[in-house]
């Protein structure tokens, strides 16, 4: 079947090359759909932390939605939490060997401090260290959690955009955020204002629909 339906093809090329020379054929390919990054919201963190709540993953969850990378926090040790302080300047890799190994942040703007709850700060002295597991196993944790609660999908790193996010809607302004996630340019914050547009955006379509409904039909 498929050898008849190419050579019908083939055919058909020639008999339009030989007969109609001039002939132009011309295609409209469909618009491309342009699909914005999903940036998790305050209710899907919130289940997710209830979701980890005494388990290894709550601190680093935790730490992850105060703007930590998940290499920083997996080379964090309770000596680097001073009150509720938390002083970054490592972070666990993958070396040339594909051995995890502990070096200096990347750029000068990853070395920052942070403050975090002075509860999560007690947790960490308390039982004596941040994190004991695989990097890669923080990530399958939030992926099954994900998939359990039924909320989008997105990658561990997500849930700094929404540090970023939520510290935007606070009034913090765009340079002490910067400062707090450890971000060389404001990339990162041309996406949370993007995706604030957006928001705002679908939320003025649904308030005129709404008052196009009362109008007519109360």
């Amino acid at each position: 079947m498929v050898v008849i339906f190419l050579s019908t093809i083939l055919f058909d090329a020639y008999v339009l090359s030989t007969f109609y020379p001039n002939l132009k054929v011309c295609t409209t390919l469909p618009q491309r759909v342009k699909k914005e990054p999903y940036t998790p919201s305050q209710e899907d963190v919130k289940l997710i932390l209830a979701e980890v709540n005494g388990t290894q993953y709550e601190i680093p969850i935790t730490l992850a939605c105060y703007g930590m990378r998940r290499s920083e926090i997996c080379a964090l040790k309770p000596e680097d939490v001073v009150g509720d302080v938390v002083h970054i300047d490592k972070a666990l890799v993958l070396n040339e060997n594909k051995e995890w190994v502990v070096k200096t942040t990347k750029t000068t703007e990853s070395t920052r401090d942070i403050i975090i709850p002075a509860e999560l700060a007690q947790k960490i002295h308390s039982q004596g260290y941040v994190y004991h597991g695989h990097p890669g196993s923080i990530t399958k944790c939030l992926e099954r959690i994900e998939q359990r609660l039924g909320i989008p999908k997105f990658p561990l790193h997500k849930l700094r955009h929404y540090f970023a996010s939520e510290m935007s809607a606070l009034g913090v302004p765009e340079a002490d955020i910067l400062r707090m996630g450890g971000w060389e340019t404001d990339h990162v914050m041309k996406s949370v204002y993007r995706h604030s547009m957006i928001e705002k955006e679908e939320k003025a379509k649904r308030d005129a629909a709404d008052k196009l409904r009362d109008a007519l039909f109360n």
